[in-house]
């Protein structure tokens, strides 16, 4: 069962997406800010992570970038989804990173987020074997 951590400090936002996620049968982790949402990723290793720009503590470009210079979580997929003024050359700003895979609208359809996470997890490269 793939493992995806939400990063979000909205509540609703957040309760939605595990409610659905859960649905899809996805074990779902939840993490409030930036800086909170790194750590759980770096202790837990998510298969895919979906992530908020404008958060207290640490914003999502931040994070992105923790995440991204972390040998251990560099290539955990990474999505943005924000509901801040959706703007292309942001956009283009988080797909800088290697590990954003996806800068999304709030609004995007629960359909269409999971074939893009279903696409991302089918193209992530193997989990190394433990012991």
């Amino acid at each position: 069962m793939a493992v995806i951590l939400v990063i979000d400090d909205n509540a609703q936002f957040k309760g939605i997406m595990f409610d659905y996620l859960l649905m899809m049968e996805y074990k779902v982790l939840n993490a409030d800010n930036g800086r909170e949402g790194v750590k759980k990723a770096h202790d837990a290793k998510p298969d895919l992570i979906l992530m908020d720009v404008m958060m207290p503590d640490m914003g999502g470009l931040e994070a992105l970038k923790e995440l991204s210079a972390d040998e251990e979580t560099r290539k955990i997929p990474v999505f943005i989804i924000t509901g801040s003024a959706f703007d292309t050359e942001m956009g283009a700003l988080f797909k800088q990173e290697p590990n954003c895979r996806e800068f999304l609208d709030k609004t995007i359809s629960l359909a269409l987020l999971n074939e893009k996470i279903k696409a991302a997890l089918e193209n992530r490269p193997p989990k190394p074997k433990l012991g």
